[in-house]
């Protein structure tokens, strides 16, 4: 079989290693480790015996190889055992030990073969130093008796130094101890670090940069909330079959990014798996979808099919992110997993991974999805400039009018046939339209914000010219008030 590495540089690594390596003596002359099994007889001929070895060998399976310095080598030998080079009966035994090196490298033997699991092994994970040492022996000792490498795939890692790129020392102090970063953070955390870096390389930690990763966890934790509090009512039988243009847009990204997280886990690349993740949570989730979501979830009618149709898509992603971040952050994982609906398993660990579904028509919508978002930074742009001159406060009193510069048809064929609310709400303003503009020009369109002049709508805080004025003089929108009624 081939073996794959990860990193690729590894395989040339090796082949560089073993190309010039030189003959392997397997002996050392250390006071204590594991004992070459020789006795030798009083002419100084070594006991080559099947029989003899396996009762030593049935010795220290059930002592431990202590026994070996315990017992004289008569006692070490067979019941009654005799050799014709030694005619008194007297034995001496072997005192080298076995170089570590071959000790490890036949791990796989003990651990998978004698046990009855899969040979070769998945996976060898170790750090990059170990080219030399466990990989090289394991491979050596393996290919001689095996005639296979004992791995399919190999993964190294660099050194983990401090916050100043030192390698820790007791004696420097520098020292970063795991288990008090679990203690003061939570083990979640520590994992969530870990599944950021780049780990084939040397990487840094200490306390300033597990608080931005524990700001990246808060972040996480906020969407997590956001999306278990707003399905809370959601009865999963009644499920949404069809879905509007916001709707198709975010499932379609996050079917891709189970897509990209899964091929990445695949290759152990976890730090790019975790940036697609988070990237999807805080651009695709946060800044739009989300965002878009408050005023359908707070203001429309409770039973309304577009509340449920969000409440549908909030509860595929919740299902969604709870297993592909389950691997990295499992004690998150499980408290959201009993805040989602529907029947839930006891624990997240027993839920399947969830698969790509890659529908035919999936890049052709992420390809609008992707020129509805850079037409809509435009409008964001714009408003934030008008946000910045007190024109408007919130986003909500805005009126904003949009001339196109390029892409014109391709972008008026996104809003072709929508509600202008629904519209509007796509950008969280009260009002939207096409027109030609004198207004500064952003890169798909001159964008032109005015404050709206509407009447305030006290349930839902957008703007309408037609309201409808209640008893204690304050108004509502026709949404809202059809709501309440």
């Amino acid at each position: 079989h081939e073996v794959k590495w990860y990193p690729s540089w590894g395989e040339t690594r090796m082949v560089n290693m073993i190309k010039d390596r030189a003959d392997w003596c397997i002996s050392r002359q250390r006071a204590w480790g594991v004992p070459i099994p020789i006795i030798y007889c009083e002419d100084g001929t070594p006991v080559i015996d099947r029989k003899v070895f396996d009762h030593i060998i049935a010795l220290v399976k059930e002592n431990g190889s202590n026994i070996w310095y315990e017992k004289s080598a008569k006692e070490l030998l067979p019941e009654g055992y005799t050799n014709e080079h030694s005619p008194n009966g007297e034995f001496t035994k072997e005192n080298d030990i076995m170089d570590v090196w071959f000790d490890s490298g036949s791990s796989w033997n003990g651990t998978l073969k004698e046990r009855g699991y899969s040979f070769p092994a998945n996976l060898y994970l170790e750090g990059s130093d170990q080219y030399r040492g466990w990989f090289n022996s394991s491979l050596i000792v393996s290919v001689a008796t095996q005639g296979v490498a004992p791995y399919k795939s190999v993964v190294s890692h660099g050194w983990v130094l401090d916050e100043h790129g030192e390698q820790m020392h007791k004696s420097k102090g520098n020292g970063v101890d795991p288990i008090k970063i679990a203690n003061v953070y939570g083990s979640d955390i520590l994992r969530l670090w870990v599944a950021s870096v780049n780990y084939q390389q040397d990487v840094r930690i200490g306390d300033n940069l597990i608080k931005q990763v524990a700001e990246q966890y808060r972040k996480i934790r906020n969407t997590l909330k956001f999306i278990s509090w707003n399905v809370a009512d959601f009865d999963v039988n009644n499920q949404a079959k069809s879905f509007e243009k916001a709707d198709k847009y975010i499932l379609a990204k996050l079917d891709a990014v189970i897509e990209e997280v899964t091929a990445d886990f695949d290759n152990y690349d976890f730090q790019n798996a975790m940036s697609a993740i988070m990237t999807f949570m805080s651009s695709d989730l946060s800044a739009f979808y989300l965002d878009i979501s408050k005023d359908i979830l707070y203001c429309e009618g409770k039973d309304s099919v577009r509340r449920n149709q969000v409440q549908t898509v909030l509860y595929h992603i919740g299902e969604a992110l709870l297993c592909i971040l389950n691997p990295v952050l499992p004690f998150t994982m499980d408290e959201f997993n009993k805040n989602l609906p529907g029947e839930r398993k006891a624990n997240a660990q027993f839920l399947d991974y969830p698969k790509c579904e890659k529908a035919a028509d999936r890049d052709e919508i992420l390809k609008e999805y992707d020129l509805f978002k850079s037409f809509r930074n435009d409008v964001l742009k714009a408003l934030e400039v008008a946000r910045s001159e007190q024109v408007i406060g919130s986003s909500q009193q805005a009126m904003v009018e949009v001339e196109l510069l390029k892409e014109e048809s391709a972008i008026k064929a996104i809003f072709e046939g929508m509600d202008p609310r629904d519209i509007s709400t796509l950008f969280v303003v009260s009002g939207f339209k096409f027109a030609s503009v004198d207004a500064p020009a952003y890169e798909y369109a001159k964008v032109k914000v005015s404050r709206h002049q509407g009447h305030f709508c006290e349930r839902c805080w957008n703007y309408e010219d037609d309201a409808e004025v209640q008893e204690d003089g304050t108004y509502l929108c026709k949404r809202c008030s059809k709501v309440v009624k």
